[in-house]
């Protein structure tokens, strides 16, 4: 039996396989922020543990397995997010999200200290806030007692595999995307390391992605099969891809948490274009993405701006309004100017919907420079589901798209088997685009463009005004 893990964002979320990776059962629980604000995001890690037990308890209970019959456990995860252990092996921290973006002071400097020569080793061109890297760095300044206590700082699915097995390891998938490892030296990076004032054994033993290592001390709460081993699956953009089979199609973008436009990059090594993430494919080669935190998020914003707490009510909202009725700019959401246009509530639940799938076609065409080909694109994340949206985005970006059969659960279980074929679904949605919207969204999208850089220049000279520039 295979256990799945996805640590994701959202939801944490635990489904059991069998061999021929047919899946039993699947269930999840939302994850709980103690701090989840424009600048922090923060959960408590002894509580997400809880939560993977009785996950686990309870995706056994639905397929009438015992935890002994599980001998393979993969873990899929969002990249960035951290806690540190003590010599007990116990957290002394909450864990910090990637949404956290306390660290801006701390990116800059490391900017300036690791040089224009960061993008060869770390999957992102700089060290933004987000990274693992720039939080280490704000920690060692503002709580310099957590880090001198520091035995181990692990990611997410590290902590699990901790609990589960004993395996303190990390993948090179997921190490890329720290700002901690350079993948052009296939290592722990010594000048990163210096920099938070790191030694290289607090941070994990590297593994390939997709690599099985077995258990190494048995689980106080959990009795799995003496033949237990973790299997590490990277982050958990490349275990959907993977589920979608990446390498034959053009893109896979995810309307999740983030918005992420995800391609195959090839065997040669990257960087690929400017700003664009890359690393480590399974089983060889390397993929690219590009990305916004405002995806699904955004749209969790607009709801709870305009219709707290009903979903349905803001779709049907949506779907009765005009296209380009309003324009929604996802990364201006916890501000006044995410909307420009009409107030009318219809007009705004449909721009939300249009104003991700803008930033996803501005994603492809700014910085991976590509436009979709006519193979379809694959859409996964919660926002696929609707049919709605599928729709939009197929007429925003000319192209077919399609719902993607697998999800990161799925990528994390084929990883522990490769060459099994999943079973295949026969309901797959395939949505065309509509040319006379073609038309109408290709006008609306270029205004979107217009309205988003004149207010940039707006911003621009009140800033300068308020220092005291002429104009």
């Amino acid at each position: 039996m295979i256990l799945s893990i996805d640590c994701g964002s959202t939801n944490h979320k635990v489904a059991l396989y069998n061999e021929r990776l047919q899946r039993l059962a699947v269930c999840t629980r939302p994850v709980t922020y103690t701090v989840r604000n424009a600048k922090r995001a923060e959960f408590e890690a002894e509580k997400i543990w809880q939560d993977t037990v009785a996950l686990i308890h309870q995706v056994c209970a639905m397929a009438t397995v015992a935890p002994i019959q599980i001998k393979t456990i993969t873990l899929a995860g969002q990249a960035q997010t951290f806690t540190i252990l003590n010599n007990a092996g116990r957290p002394i921290m909450p864990f910090i999200s990637w949404m956290d973006k306390r660290a801006e002071a701390e990116s800059v400097e490391l900017t300036r200290w690791l040089g224009n020569g960061f993008h060869r080793h770390c999957s992102f061109s700089a060290p933004a806030p987000q990274l693992q890297l720039s939080k280490l760095l704000w920690l060692a300044r503002n709580h310099p007692a957590r880090l001198k206590k520091a035995v181990v700082v692990v990611s997410l699915p590290g902590f699990l595999s901790f609990r589960l097995a004993g395996i303190n390891g990390v993948d090179n998938n997921l190490a890329a995307m720290s700002g901690l490892y350079s993948m052009a030296l296939g290592d722990w990076w010594p000048a990163a390391l210096k920099a938070v004032g790191l030694r290289r054994g607090q941070l994990g033993n590297l593994v390939k992605i997709g690599a099985a290592v077995p258990a190494q001390s048995a689980c106080r709460e959990l009795t799995f099969s003496p033949q237990l081993r973790i299997v590490f699956a990277g982050n958990d953009q490349t275990a959907g891809a993977y589920a979608n089979a990446v390498r034959s199609v053009s893109l896979v973008l995810t309307l999740g948490t983030a918005l992420v436009v995800y391609r195959y990059a090839g065997k040669t090594p990257g960087h690929y274009h400017g700003d664009c993430c890359w690393g480590p494919y399974p089983g060889g080669g390397y993929y690219e993405l590009t990305t916004r935190d405002e995806g699904c998020a955004a749209f969790d914003w607009a709801i709870g701006q305009l219709m707290p707490g009903n979903e349905a009510g803001f779709m049907n909202q949506a779907e009765s309004a005009s296209a380009g009725a309003a324009y929604f700019y996802p990364q201006r959401m916890r501000t006044k100017s995410a909307w420009i246009g009409s107030n009318n509530r219809a007009g705004r639940a449909r721009a939300v919907l249009e104003g991700v799938c803008f930033s996803a076609r501005q994603l492809m065409e700014d910085d991976l420079k590509i436009r979709p080909a006519s193979a379809p694109i694959i859409v996964i994340g919660g926002g696929s589901q609707s049919g709605f949206w599928l729709q939009i985005l197929a007429n925003v970006l000319n192209c077919p798209v399609c719902r993607g059969e697998g999800d990161i659960l799925l990528g994390a279980a084929m990883m522990a088997r490769p060459g099994i074929t999943p079973p295949i679904r026969q309901s797959e949605t395939v949505v065309m685009p509509d040319r006379r919207a073609v038309e109408d969204y290709g006008r609306i999208y270029r205004a979107w463009r217009t309205q988003i850089s004149f207010s940039s220049c707006l911003n621009k000279m009140t800033d300068k005004r308020k220092e005291g520039h002429k104009c």
